[in-house]
């Protein structure tokens, strides 16, 4: 596994949902609401962090896979 990114900071629960509350602008959600599936693409092709885009094709290959017992996992 990768180290951890310097970027990343820890809150709790109801730090999370202030900073969500906060951003939740009408500006900001306009800006979001007006994004192209494009720019979409295109800010996770430039972000080495983000996650792949789950497209239809990903979606056409993925299976679920359910494990058969739970473990616990050493800390």
């Amino acid at each position: 596994m990768a180290g951890k990114s310097e970027n990343i900071v820890q809150v709790s629960l109801e730090e999370s949902r202030a900073i969500a509350k906060a951003w939740a602008t009408p500006e900001n959600l306009a800006k979001l609401d007006a994004m192209t599936d494009e720019d979409i693409a295109a800010q996770i092709a430039a972000n080495p962090d983000a996650a792949p885009e789950l497209t239809d094709e990903w979606f056409e290959n993925a299976r679920l896979v359910i494990p058969l017992k739970s473990r616990k996992r050493a800390a």
